[in-house]
């Protein structure tokens, strides 16, 4: 919906500014289609605002000021049909003084017959020889036609009470002139009227003199003069001097005038907000104003003067400019959790690193405030510290699920609410999740008879373990849920068997979380059994091309053990080692990929081919390759246009990793990065829609395209409209002269405002503005048919409604209940 469109007007006065207090002023407001409209006037003074003529069909009203000061006339109109509130809007400003003025409005203007003839006999212009000589000074100053020599102007028929008002006047217009954007600085100069008593009383000359301060022009310029009737020197302010030059936000300074002449004045002090000056403090004797920057730009502060008994607005003004700089941007540089596991039920802790840290300690005056939130995946915050200078967050998260750290850091000096905030989405577990690493028996398969076999397993997870243990064969074992990792067994017949090993929490209500089993094979008693006890291998799994790897194995049993090794890449055999004492192997690969060992152990005099072997997988890499773990988003559900979207990478071995950033919007490419070090991207969407953002991640020594890759999809609105609005009655069968309340909800929007009408009697009429109060109560005094429209629109949005609701119901009259007797 398209905002509220206003045409301008023209205001008309009847007379000229400025006038005395006390004068009936008439307004006149003139439209291009002045047919049908409906005017308001408001006059405002100080920021209160007050009506003078509600909206009628009259376009002129009487305005009779009953003070001085700088006033703003204000004129509303709009079309008798109300389809809007307003239709056109127009402002003057209007100055109202203490000292009579004399009116030259263009005569034109007033319909007064009596003046129009006077007009007519009148020989002279419009014009006053007094009004003549201000309006040609100020020409003349405003043109800065002035130099150090003197400005002489002409006037006739001037009288005695004229002259004073012309002197008065002549200060006046120095000092309009002076404030005005041009300004031009007039604190130098002298404003004297003379008069030659030679002349006759029907000729009289009055000469009007700016010149400089300096005493050799005064001379120069006074020197065939007649004397000074009256003088009229206003250079009062001397200096203004300032603790400090240049400011940084939250800094403050003092602003001290002093002045050229002893005595007693009134000092008033006035800040520049874009083309408008607002006043900071009125009128009073202290000559000192103490400020407090909190923005950044260019400030430029307005100090007027005058005497204790002056009537004038002002006698004496400067203006004084002061920088006040942004300080540095407080960055949240890392959120750490000292926690190596996230379980319910165990205190988890978070720390915030920010760029200030080495700052603060040489800075004193700079504090630093955090601010925690933890969300929940439903979307529900809990603020666990506000604002404090503790860093840090400790608190104990008795459920389990998925849940996000919004961390805030301000300073203490800042005027925002925060100057930079971060996110981490962390997993909170009841327990760690189980799973059967190993489960081993100590001998190999197959055994002997009565031979003592000990089954033992490494298990990850859970709280308090429990372990099942079956045995499937001739003879079958179930030792039910125990507590003991640890399996004996031993076989008194032979045969094949499956050993069974089943894992689960002690809370767990299903059969069991993890599974794993053995095949043993069981033979009658013979010798001693060989066993590998250990395998060592020297690096970890993953290994790197050209780098030696040694392997080594622990066992025991028989009587001489023999090892062999044999290294495989696939199918193909790369090394191998015949049976011999030595119980390892030294190897290197030469090329990238997955090897397999495989280690036979058997004793000297058996006849088997071996005894006990295990196998050893290995995967070799050129380097080492770069993959992206997570994606960090911020904790928002709906972004908007104009938002600032920032997300960061978390990969693994981040120092030989490249990172380049591809982004798409409604499936088009628009902007594509190179790899670099980046691990951190910031935007802000222009334009409304789906927001592709591809990251690729790869090693430095990679010479494929990219190692890894992810992706996040940002949906951006425009803005979230008010929808859904419902209207909820306290009940459904209303009475007469009972009270019936309705009550509003809707979704969406910021700040939700409603607006009510009633129909009663099939007449409309708005029962309640636009308010944030969402209910609304009556009484209905009569039966009958109602109705009630509900209008509904965020508070900052300039429409009429974004959604509405309505609601008909039918008020009956309250049934009379008697008891027959």
């Amino acid at each position: 919906m398209k905002g509220l469109q206003l045409k301008d007007m023209e205001i008309i006065f009847d007379k000229q500014k400025p006038q005395s207090v006390g004068t009936d002023i008439k307004i006149i407001a003139k439209a291009d289609n002045d047919v049908d409209l409906e005017y308001k006037f408001i006059v405002g003074k100080g920021g209160v605002w007050t009506a003078i003529q509600e909206f009628s069909p009259k376009s002129e009203c009487i305005w009779v000021p009953n003070e001085d000061g700088d006033y703003i006339l204000m004129v509303q109109a709009r079309a008798e049909n109300k389809l809007r509130p307003i239709d056109y809007l127009a402002k003057e400003d209007y100055l109202i003084v203490k000292r009579k003025v004399i009116d030259d409005m263009d005569k034109n203007i007033v319909n007064n017959k009596t003046i129009n003839d006077e007009l007519k006999n009148n020989e002279h212009n419009s014009t006053t020889p007094k009004d003549d000589i201000i309006n040609n000074f100020k020409n003349y100053i405003e043109n800065e036609k002035y130099d150090n020599s003197s400005l002489f102007f002409e006037a006739a028929n001037v009288t005695e009470d004229e002259k004073k008002e012309l002197i008065r006047e002549l200060s006046r217009a120095k000092d309009e002139v002076a404030v005005s954007k041009e300004a031009v600085d007039l604190s130098n100069y002298n404003i004297k009227v003379l008069t030659d008593e030679k002349d006759t009383e029907s000729k009289k000359k009055v000469d009007v003199n700016v010149m400089n301060i300096a005493e050799e022009n005064k001379e120069k310029a006074y020197k065939d003069k007649e004397p000074l009737l009256k003088s009229i020197d206003n250079h009062i302010i001397d200096e203004i001097e300032l603790d400090i030059q240049e400011m940084i936000v939250g800094d403050k300074c003092t602003i001290n005038v002093k002045t050229s002449k002893p005595g007693k004045y009134l000092y008033r002090f006035y800040i520049k907000k874009g083309k408008e000056w607002s006043i900071i403090r009125d009128y009073e004797s202290s000559n000192q104003l103490k400020y407090t920057a909190n923005d950044s730009g260019k400030k430029e502060f307005l100090v007027q003067c005058k005497k204790i008994d002056s009537t004038e607005n002002f006698d004496d003004y400067k203006i004084v400019n002061i920088n006040v700089k942004e300080r540095e941007k407080l960055q949240i540089t890392n959120i750490r959790c000292v926690n190596d596991e996230l379980i319910a039920g165990n205190k988890l802790k978070f720390i915030i690193d920010t760029n200030f840290e080495e700052k603060q300690n040489n800075e004193e005056n700079l504090i630093q405030l955090f601010k925690f939130y933890k969300i929940n995946k439903n979307g529900r915050s809990t603020c666990l510290q506000d604002y404090s200078t503790k860093n840090e967050v400790e608190y104990t998260e008795e459920q389990q699920g998925e849940y996000r750290m919004l961390c805030l850091v301000k300073t203490v000096l800042s005027d925002k609410e925060y100057d930079d905030r971060a996110i981490v989405v962390y997993d909170v577990k009841p327990y760690k999740d189980i799973k059967i690493n190993s489960f081993v028996a100590n001998l190999n398969s197959p055994q002997a008879t009565e031979t003592d076999i000990k089954f033992t397993s490494e298990v990850e997870g859970g709280n308090k373990l429990l372990y099942r243990y079956k045995v499937k064969g001739p003879i079958e074992i179930d030792t039910d849920y125990i507590e003991s990792p640890i399996f004996m067994w031993n076989p008194i017949e032979a045969g094949e068997y499956e050993i069974i090993l089943l894992v689960k929490n002690f809370d767990y209500d299903g059969e069991y979380e993890d599974k794993n089993k053995i095949a043993f094979t069981v033979e009658k008693r013979g010798k001693k059994p060989i066993k590998i006890l250990d395998v060592v291998v020297d690096k970890e799994k993953r290994i790197i091309i050209n780098e030696p790897v040694n392997i080594m194995v622990d066992a025991e049993g028989g009587t001489r053990l023999l090892y062999s090794f044999t290294v495989k890449k696939g199918t193909s055999e790369i090394k191998k080692i015949k049976y011999s004492k030595h119980n390892f192997i030294d190897f290197t690969p030469r090329e990238t990929g997955d090897y397999e060992v495989e280690i036979y152990v058997k004793d000297k005099y058996s006849d088997k081919e071996y005894d006990a072997n295990t196998i050893v997988y290995l995967k070799c890499l050129e380097y080492m390759p770069g993959e992206i773990d997570y994606i960090i988003l911020p904790c928002q559900e709906n972004y908007l246009i104009g938002d600032t979207i920032e997300f960061e990478c978390i990969i693994q071995n981040t120092p030989e990793v490249l990172v380049r950033y591809e982004t798409k919007i409604n499936g088009h490419a628009i902007e594509e990065t190179e790899f670099s070090n980046n691990r951190k991207l910031r935007f802000t969407p222009k334009i409304a829609g789906k927001y592709t953002i591809e990251v690729y991640a790869k090693n430095i020594k990679c010479n494929k395209e990219y190692d890894s890759k992810k992706q996040v999809n940002i949906y951006v609105n425009e803005a979230l409209p008010v929808i859904n609005t419902k209207i909820i009655p306290n009940t459904l069968e209303p009475v007469v002269n009972e009270e019936f309340t309705i009550e509003m909800k809707s979704r969406g929007g910021k700040d939700v405002c409603y607006e009510f009408y009633l129909m009663e009697n099939n007449t409309w009429r708005r029962v309640q503005v636009y308010s944030r109060k969402k209910f609304y109560s009556f009484i209905p005094f009569t039966a009958g048919k109602y109705k009630i429209l509900a209008l509904a629109k965020s508070y900052y949005r300039k429409v009429n409604y974004e959604d509405y609701a309505q609601i008909t119901f039918e008020v009956k009259e309250k049934l009379n209940i008697t008891e027959n007797n």
